[in-house]
């Protein structure tokens, strides 16, 4: 099948490439001078996989119309040019928030623009080997990590998470989705050797992913937090019932 994958070179995009190889992908992405808003949109591809956004909760209370252009605007005429063919796109656990930021309000919004084969995927937090560049997980993997919080974070593996796009490409389900692992850390329990900051601005305390509709499909996460940790040799203060 030939499917176009925005935002291809991103930490999910590249994994996902990998990941479909046995297909014919086609990638757009900023990093190589493909802006979603303006550029030219291939024909004759079977699936879109839209995972070209910004994200960053405290970024965007800066420059709210930023992300309103790119993730609102970007995913418009993405679900507007490809009517008929199958659309899978990136959204956010990040909406379940009481109080919306930009971010979130702009994932929000994307999932009410009208597509007759839709799926937006509601993504928990995910991590693994070379992850976003200043994110919890690069920090830890380079020992650069100053402090930690009490949140509480599902946490999915990139591997998890591309198996369950992939299971999501032919199941025919349609509308919002979960995709976590149903489980949460508390991120203070994973370095207790570090203080911990209350000041989270934006942020919410808690995620955990209903993943009863991707339990149904066939999907459940393979990867833990611990196992992760372990498996790179990083130091961490999770015991062996920790997810």
């Amino acid at each position: 099948m030939r499917i176009l994958v925005t935002g291809h070179l991103g930490f999910i995009g590249t994994n996902l490439v990998k990941h479909l190889s046995q297909h014919d992908i086609v990638g757009l992405d900023l990093k190589n001078g493909h802006d979603i808003l303006d550029c030219a949109l291939p024909a004759d591809v079977g699936c879109v996989i839209h995972l070209a956004g910004i994200g960053g909760v405290r970024e965007s209370i800066e420059d709210p119309a930023k992300y309103w252009r790119t993730n609102v605007e970007g995913t418009r005429r993405i679900l507007e040019h490809y009517q008929d063919c199958r659309v899978l796109v990136a959204s956010s656990s990040s909406q379940y928030e009481p109080h919306l930021n930009p971010y979130a309000a702009s994932k929000q919004t994307i999932e009410h623009i009208p597509h007759p084969d839709v799926c937006f995927m509601r993504f928990h937090t995910v991590y693994g080997p070379i992850p976003r560049s200043k994110m919890f997980f690069d920090k830890l993997i380079n020992d650069t990590l100053e402090y930690v919080t009490q949140h509480r974070r599902d946490f999915i593996h990139v591997d998890d998470m591309v198996r369950a796009i992939d299971l999501l490409m032919f199941s025919g389900y349609n509308g919002p989705i979960d995709i976590g692992t149903g489980s949460n850390v508390r991120i203070s329990d994973i370095r207790k050797d570090l203080p911990i900051r209350h000041d989270t601005l934006g942020e919410r305390q808690n995620t955990l992913a209903d993943t009863s509709r991707m339990n149904q499909l066939g999907f459940e996460a393979r990867y833990t937090v611990k196992m992760f940790l372990d498996e790179q040799g990083i130091e961490n203060h999770l015991d062996d019932e920790c997810i």
